[in-house]
């Protein structure tokens, strides 16, 4: 089997979708349990359960939390965007901290869940009384990512999650073993493939470790934690990327940024579709 085009990674939350997903449902299913999210000290995943378990106990209606996914904001050029890339040999991957239902849900609302290879993100799903539980990715008893950047989720290291898409789609991994230390690596890794990643945290500062090409792109979100944190000028935290990084507000700047960079050129002259056109 041919290797793809490259590798484009996405976060969920306010980078693939213009929202919270969290936030977005349970703020549908409850103004007391969306108070709750911004009060309670219990990690964030475990946080979720619990008040999708109290929606449940107080007669919630799983139909509630589906038909909340169909109202969540997706920017018709981020699905012309994936398409796009899927098109032209791209593997699609969301890496995410959201739950694989909220995800599938919405992805299948706009008819685009086939274009994602993976989805990796807390495990979630439906018991037999149509209540929705959602478990941490790496639960809390299991041995822990220890990932040295001190930017991830204690339930999710994103970068490693991109180191395993990365060895199954190259045989081989993209990062030294500390990667909050620079690598001495050189920035075309003719190994590599190309990537982009589009995020907006600043857990996924650590993936963006894992693209080695300096025509690889980062996509990091204008307004968000993860600007602030690389506004701060650290040359620690700076000099280990080696992507182009790209500041974005709407999907469409993402659309513009493909048709300029070299590497994605292809993708509109091929097919002669238009990032111009109305989506």
């Amino acid at each position: 089997m041919a290797p793809p085009a490259g590798l484009a990674c996405f976060d969920f939350d306010w980078s693939l979708i213009d929202t919270d997903s969290d936030r977005f449902v349970i703020e549908h299913l409850s103004p007391v349990l969306r108070q709750k999210l911004d009060t309670c000290p219990m990690q964030w995943t475990d946080l979720q359960n619990e008040c999708l378990k109290e929606f449940h106990e107080q007669g919630g209606s799983g139909k509630v939390i589906r038909d909340a996914l169909t109202k969540v904001p997706l920017d018709p050029h981020m699905i012309k965007v994936c398409q796009l890339l899927h098109s032209h040999g791209w593997t699609l991957a969301i890496v995410s901290d959201a739950n694989s239902v909220y995800i599938e849900g919405i992805l299948q609302h706009y008819g685009i869940r086939h274009l994602f290879s993976a989805i990796i993100t807390n495990p979630a799903f439906w018991d037999a009384q149509d209540r929705l539980h959602i478990q941490r990715l790496i639960p809390a008893d299991a041995p822990q990512h220890g990932c040295p950047t001190g930017v991830c989720s204690l339930n999710i290291c994103k970068g490693q999650e991109v180191d395993k898409l990365l060895r199954a789609i190259t045989g081989q991994r993209q990062v030294p073993d500390n990667p909050a230390q620079n690598s001495a690596q050189s920035s075309a890794n003719d190994g590599a493939v190309w990537m982009m990643y589009v995020g907006d945290g600043r857990n996924d500062y650590c993936p963006a470790l894992r693209m080695q090409r300096a025509t690889d792109v980062y996509f990091v979100r204008r307004g968000r934690s993860l600007e602030k944190y690389l506004a701060r000028g650290d040359p620690a935290i700076n000099g280990a990327l080696k992507a182009q990084i790209v500041l974005w507000d709407k999907a469409g700047d993402i659309l513009h940024e493909l048709e300029a960079q070299p590497q994605f050129v292809s993708l509109t002259s091929a097919t002669g579709m238009s990032i111009e056109g109305p989506c």
